[in-house]
C-alpha cells in the first residue's frame, strides 16, 4: 500500500509539471493566435514567423497532453479525476486541429470564436489539472461554485472581445457613451453578434456604424458586470483565507479591465492588445486554480 501511494504521488507530481507546462504552452498559443489575428493574413515576415511558431507549439502541446492521458491511465491505480481532464484536453486540442485544417484563412466570426474560445478552454482545464493535481487540502465547495459562475461570464466577456476584433468593431466608437449613442441612433442593430454572419464593412474595412457601436457597447457593459463579479469572487476568497489568490486576482483584474478601458478609447496597437489578452488568459487560470 505504502508504494502503490507513494508512485501515485510521484505520478501526480509529474503531472502537475507536464500541466504547468501545458497551461505556460496553451498561453504562448493563445498569445500568438491573438498576434496573427491583429496583425492580419498577409504575407509579413513577422505574421508568417507567428503562424510557424503557433504550429510547432500547438503540437509540442498536443504530444504534451498525449503524454498526460497516457500518465493517467496507463500504470495502477488509475488516476481517474486527472485523466478525464487530460482527456478533455485531448478533445479540445484535436477539435482545433481539424478546425485549423478545414476552415483556413476563413473571415467568418464563428471560426475566429471557435479558434478563441477552444484556447481559453484548454487554458482552464489546465489550470484545473494543475490545481487538481497539486491539491494539499479539500477544495472549497463554495469557491468553486462561485469560481464557475466567474469563469463562464469571464469566458463569455473574451468570446464578445473576439467578436468586436472579428467584426472590426473597434473603432466604431470610443466610449460607453458614444456607442450608447450610435447604437441608440441605428435602432439597437445587434446583428454582429451573429457569429455566422460576415460582418458588413464600410470602405475603410470598420464594421458599418450602428451594427459595430452595439457590438461594443455590450462589450463594454459585459466588462462591467464581469469586473463586478470578479471583485466579489476576489472578496468571497478573501474571507475564506485564501488571501493571497485574492490579492493576485485583483491586481490581474485592475490590469485587464485598464487596458481595457485603453483598447476601447481606440488605443488598439499591438503590446495593448496582445497584453490585454494575456492577462486575460492569467485572470482565467487563477480564478479556476483558486478554489
Amino acid at each position: 500500500m505504502t508504494t502503490a501511494f507513494v508512485t501515485a504521488g510521484e505520478r501526480r507530481g509529474s503531472l502537475r509539471r507536464m500541466a504547468q507546462s501545458c497551461l505556460l504552452l496553451t498561453v504562448l498559443i493563445i498569445t500568438l493566435s491573438a498576434f496573427v489575428r491583429h496583425r492580419g493574413a498577409g504575407p509579413e515576415a513577422d505574421v508568417l514567423v507567428a503562424r510557424a511558431a503557433h504550429r510547432v507549439v500547438a503540437s509540442v502541446t498536443l504530444l504534451l497532453v498525449i503524454a498526460m492521458v497516457l500518465a493517467s491511465y496507463t500504470a495502477r491505480p488509475a488516476l481517474r479525476r486527472e485523466g478525464a481532464l487530460a482527456l478533455g484536453l485531448l478533445g479540445l486540442a484535436l477539435g482545433l486541429a481539424v478546425l485549423g485544417v478545414v476552415t483556413p484563412g476563413s473571415q467568418l466570426p464563428a471560426v475566429t470564436l471557435g479558434n478563441l474560445l477552444g484556447g481559453f478552454a484548454m487554458l482552464a482545464l489546465c489550470a484545473r489539472l494543475v490545481a487538481v493535481t497539486g491539491e494539499r487540502r479539500p477544495p472549497d465547495a463554495v469557491l468553486a461554485r462561485a469560481g464557475v459562475l466567474a469563469a463562464i461570464l469571464l469566458v463569455l466577456q473574451v468570446a464578445l472581445g473576439a467578436l468586436v476584433s472579428a467584426t472590426h468593431a473597434g473603432l466604431s466608437c470610443h466610449s460607453l457613451a458614444e456607442c450608447t449613442a450610435l447604437a441608440a441612433g441605428g435602432g439597437w442593430d445587434f446583428s454582429g453578434l451573429d457569429p455566422w454572419r460576415l460582418p458588413a464593412t464600410d470602405g475603410a474595412g470598420l464594421a458599418s456604424g450602428a451594427a459595430g457601436a452595439a457590438v461594443q457597447w455590450v462589450h463594454w457593459v459585459g466588462g462591467f458586470v464581469v469586473a463586478a463579479v470578479a471583485l466579489a469572487f476576489g472578496w468571497l476568497a478573501w474571507r475564506r483565507g485564501r488571501r493571497h489568490s485574492a490579492l493576485g486576482l485583483a491586481a490581474l483584474l485592475m490590469v485587464v479591465v485598464a487596458l481595457g478601458i485603453v483598447i476601447g478609447e481606440g488605443n488598439s496597437s499591438l503590446p495593448v492588445v496582445l497584453l490585454h489578452n494575456l492577462t486575460a488568459a492569467s485572470l482565467l487560470a487563477v480564478v479556476l486554480r483558486l478554489p
